[in-house]
């Protein structure tokens, strides 16, 4: 256990006291440190870069308690990582990039519930977007891992939980990935609390956990769908572990697995337990109970070179010594007595003549018992035989603990006797090993089908974490159920918010309609447009002027056209500068938040309408995702939906997605909704932009009205903003806005396009936290606003009153931005087609 040591209260700490408490620094209130932190404080592994803290505050703490936070903390150059408990996604982030503002540190902060797993190990996870995040001073905030201590395998494991199958489901865990039933049921969120408790994370090797106990078996085309995502480089460091029933036998899994992917793979012998170098193995029972301790560790299996050759016994990588200083002569074996050795195989421990006996290699086949440690004996002759079992009883009283009492001396030829009718290998997964290189793999992904699941998804409730839709009316992600043990979360947070309207991910490619099925119940209007609607005028067409008066005009006295024309062309412009107005709300034809029934019409209604010019923007984009980390797990498991979102993503960026945003502000039923939906589909699966994004506008005298009168607006478009002022323009006011859930687009910006732009959903809701208008001087005026979560917004529509401290965050860090900003620094250079797409007010029309 470790010692606490007592600091001393913390300086102008307005009642914040400091104590060293194992590897953390623990802030709270005098006399008032809770259970949860003093915990966490002394099981948290050390964190050898960056000075740990432990945050213990009361949620309703006022933002000056922040400012003594600030002073609580040590002067150092190191960064700090903070613990924040009792806070929602939006206070962490805000607080951390306020505190790097301040202390000129780095401060890495928790986006999500924080789950403290085996070894002091902290892992953050609350769906898309979620993990640790960095914090810098006069940098935007940046996704740094889910894990720490971060392991080497942690940025290359797809960070989200994904169906593998009809049945499976892979979900991450704090020391890996487990592959589990798809069913959450009292029996699985007991296995995963077990799993949470016990299994390491490992900092050079990914553990794959197969099966859960008392579950339906799965298949090994669940582990074929893991194994792709998983690039090259990670999947020599993986290594499995069957916790529960598969449809492949015990036996044979391992050399199924390896003929399938066309390579070595590795299972430990039993689930490691303990310390994350160097784990002990256990084996598993039935119920996920441990068994003995075994002696082999890791072994490994080898693809056949053809189907029919014989299958060979697995190799042991890697072991524990049988007995206290035992004499190793090869590996795996040592010397027991002048005529014995004892080796290591992966059913125990095998007794035999130092020279090898017939049917060795079979004997190395058998695999373990999880209730029984089987000792085995073997030599050629029965006075040998009989002399190896008498070794092995002896040996048998010097076993440790953990293996003795589980013990059972066998003759290996009655065993093998026993075990001889092997099952046959089921045939292997096809498809798991893949040689292509991924250009070609992701370019043909858009055809490719994989099998339709044959029930229906999970429910909200059966994943792992409660999730939340930041944007009001974006539909709202698959909720996860938080772990079962989350008094073991250590701080637990209020529930969490998505860092983006969430879009869940598709649970397999299905076959294209052939035409836009209308739902059951879904009226008329909410069909997408005919096949042939021209893409570029997303917009329904506006109801052309009357033809009427021009030829009218022609016909009647010189003087009195002259009189009209003018007239017509002051009634057209003077609308939009003179009457400033909110926008209006869309009914649910009309607006580009996802629907609660999917979007496969939509993505239909595009393909139909791009025709060909749709195969060959994706397979560009097909090549640009398949580099890109993030995107391989989505192209592998619904390749044609994440390609057909990311070209209406890339569709809109240029200047014919601009009829959209000026549709979407209409609230209107047209062509531009489909298109829309899609574009925030797609949009779903890029980073997301936490911290200050920034445009400019020339507000009327009517909008500045507006946004004195309404201190929450909506925007049912899309808002464009970017990372850094941009250089030049006319405009006199900076709007700047916190971001929760922008996206940011550099990854599928074309030629001529803005890198540092960042994208708002449709349903984006922002709070005016101030106004200033510009001044005769010259001084520019500002806009600051605060995207809001859909939590912080009640059914009347009003703010939750109780998040007035974020908005004191946010505020100080916009303030603070503003003043590096004028005082110079980078400029986004804005090209002039892209220009006219910046500069629109949220809410306003």
């Amino acid at each position: 256990m470790a010692i606490a040591t007592l600091g001393r209260p913390a300086g102008d700490g307005a009642g914040l006291v400091r104590h060293t408490i194992g590897n953390a620094l623990v802030v709270y209130p005098a006399g008032n440190m809770t259970k949860a932190a003093r915990n966490l404080a002394m099981t948290v592994a050390p964190d050898t870069e960056n000075d740990l803290v432990v945050i213990d505050l009361p949620a309703s703490s006022p933002i000056s308690m922040w400012e003594s936070v600030a002073r609580a903390l040590p002067r150092s150059r190191r960064g700090v990582r903070l613990v924040i408990g009792a806070r929602s996604r939006e206070t962490t982030a805000l607080a951390g990039h306020w505190l790097a503002e301040r202390l000129k540190r780095t401060v890495l902060v928790p986006d999500g519930l924080v789950v403290q797993g085996a070894g002091g190990s902290l892992f953050v996870h609350s769906g898309h977007g979620s993990g640790w995040v960095r914090c810098s001073p006069g940098r935007p905030p940046k996704w740094e891992a889910k894990r720490f201590p971060r392991p080497a395998w942690d940025g290359a494991v797809v960070p989200e939980n994904f169906p593998t199958s009809s049945r499976g489901l892979a979900e991450q865990l704090p020391g890996g990935v487990w592959i589990r039933p798809i069913r959450d049921d009292p029996q699985v969120r007991a296995n995963r609390a077990r799993l949470i408790e016990t299994l390491p994370c490992q900092p050079e090797y990914l553990t794959v956990v197969l099966g859960s106990p008392g579950g339906v078996p799965l298949g090994q085309d669940d582990i074929a769908l893991v194994w792709r995502v998983l690039p090259e480089n990670v999947r020599r460091s993986v290594r499995f572990v069957q916790y529960g029933p598969m449809s492949v036998p015990r036996g044979v899994l391992g050399q199924v697995i390896a003929d399938a992917a066309g390579q070595e793979v590795v299972f430990y012998a039993g689930m490691p337990v303990g310390p994350a170098v160097a784990p002990e193995i256990f084996t598993v029972r039935a119920d996920g109970s441990p068994g003995w301790h075994t002696y082999a560790r890791e072994l490994a299996y080898r693809p056949r070179a053809a189907a029919d050759a014989p299958v060979g016994a697995p190799v042991v990588l890697s072991h524990r010594t049988p007995f206290p200083g035992g004499q190793e002569v090869s590996p795996g074996v040592y010397w027991l007595s002048v005529d014995a050795v004892v080796e290591v195989v992966q059913a125990g421990l095998l007794v035999r003549p130092a020279a090898e006996t017939a049917g060795l290699d079979a004997i190395r086949s058998i695999p373990a018992v999880p209730d029984t440690h089987v000792l085995m004996f073997d030599a050629e002759s029965q006075d040998d035989r009989s002399r190896m079992e008498y070794l092995a009883g002896e040996l048998a009283q010097r076993l440790s603990n953990s293996v003795r009492h589980m013990s059972q001396v066998i003759g290996a030829r009655s065993l093998l006797a026993e075990t001889q009718v092997r099952p046959a290998l089921p045939q292997a997964a096809s498809g798991v090993a893949d040689t292509k290189p991924s250009s070609e793999r992701y370019a043909e992904a858009a055809t490719e089908k994989m099998p339709v699941p044959t029930e229906p998804p999970p429910a909200a409730a059966e994943m792992t974490a409660v999730i939340r839709p930041v944007a009001g009316p974006a539909v709202q992600p698959p909720a996860e159920e938080s772990p079962s043990r989350q008094e073991d979360v250590r701080l637990a947070a209020e529930p969490v918010v998505v860092a983006g309207p969430g879009v869940p991910d598709s649970l397999a490619p299905v076959e294209l309609p052939a035409s836009p099925a209308l739902p059951p119940g879904e009226p008329a209007s909410a069909v997408p447009a005919p096949v042939d609607a021209p893409l570029p005028t997303f917009a329904s067409a506006p109801a052309a002027l009357p033809d009427e008066p021009e030829p009218a005009a022609d016909t009647a006295d010189p003087v009195e056209p002259a009189e009209e024309e003018p007239e017509a062309a002051e009634e057209i412009p003077e609308p939009v500068p003179a009457v400033a107005r909110l926008q209006p709300v869309p009914t649910p034809d009309a607006t580009g938040s996802l629907p609660e029934r999917g979007i496969e019409d939509e993505r239909a209604w595009l393909r139909r309408t791009l025709n060909a010019e749709f195969g060959t923007m994706s397979n560009s984009v097909a090549r640009v995702l398949s580099e890109h980390p993030g995107f391989q797990g989505a192209l592998t498991r619904s390749s044609a939906d994440v390609l057909t979102d990311a070209v209406a993503v890339q569709l809109y960026l240029t200047a014919r997605g601009k009829a959209v945003d000026d549709a979407l502000r209409t609230a209107e039923v047209g062509p531009h909704v489909p298109m829309a939906r899609c574009v925030v589909s797609g949009l779903s699966r890029l980073p997301t932009h936490r911290g200050p994004a920034v445009f400019t506008a020339t507000p009327t005298p009517g909008q500045w009205e507006l946004y004195r009168g309404h201190k929450l607006v909506t925007e049912w478009g899309f808002l464009h903003a970017l990372t850094e002022p941009p250089a030049g323009g006319e405009d006199t006011v900076d709007v700047l806005v916190w971001s929760m859930t922008g996206r940011r687009t550099r990854l599928l910006e074309t030629e001529g396009g803005v890198n540092e732009r960042v994208l708002f959903v449709p349903g984006s809701s922002f709070k005016v936290l101030e106004l200033a208008e510009p001044e005769q001087n010259g001084t520019r005026g500002r806009i600051l606003l605060r995207e809001l979560a859909a939590a912080e917004i009640d059914a009347d529509g009003r703010v939750d009153p109780n998040r007035i401290s974020l908005d004191e965050l946010a505020l100080n860090s916009l303030r603070r931005q503003l003043e590096q900003w004028a005082g110079g620094g980078s400029q986004v250079q804005v090209d002039a087609a892209a220009a006219d797409r910046f500069g629109a007010l949220p809410g306003l029309a």
